[in-house]
């Protein structure tokens, strides 16, 4: 991880973004154009980790146009290979300074109750799940029912944006 950089996602990086997206079931593939308009109109809010010339993790997000105070992260992806090695971490502390930066207090994200994996991730730096509607028990978290319609139910997870200086 010593030569891994994380820098603005640009717009011809969307190929790349959506190629890596593969590697990172069962996180959701989205069609090439979401990736397109993530680095065109959202590179503010969105990052590419790379070592040397290659994207090896990435974070999509953005800040709510509706309430300026919530940002929200779409995807957050790491190469397996390289899981486990501060990546994710690094992402979410750019992009949660920078949307701090930008008014937010609070970042929102969702996961499928069956990515055990980013749910201890998500719990292990901060973030709680949000228990809003009717809800279903989903491991150590409990899942909002049908939060993306009929049988598709989400872990909605919140973390604050501390006040100080760092995340």
């Amino acid at each position: 991880m010593i030569g891994v950089m994380v820098r603005n996602a640009r717009e011809e990086d969307f190929l790349a973004i959506a190629e890596l997206a593969h590697e990172c079931p069962p996180m959701v593939t989205e069609r090439n154009s979401i990736y397109h308009i993530f680095t065109r109109f959202f590179s503010t809010t969105s990052f590419i980790a790379e070592d040397g010339d290659e994207i090896v993790g990435f974070l999509l997000g953005f800040i709510s146009q509706d309430n300026p105070s919530e940002a929200y992260i779409h995807l957050l992806c790491v190469s397996p290979s390289l899981r486990g090695s501060g990546i994710a971490g690094r992402l979410i502390e750019r992009f949660a300074g920078t949307v701090k930066g930008m008014g937010a207090r609070e970042i929102y994200l969702i996961t499928k109750p069956s990515n055990s994996r980013a749910i201890r991730f998500y719990l292990k730096n901060g973030f709680k799940p949000v228990k809003e509607g009717k809800t279903v028990e989903s491991g150590p978290v409990v899942a909002v029912a049908d939060y993306n319609g009929p049988g598709e139910d989400m872990v909605v997870f919140r973390k604050s944006i501390p006040s100080g200086k760092t995340f």
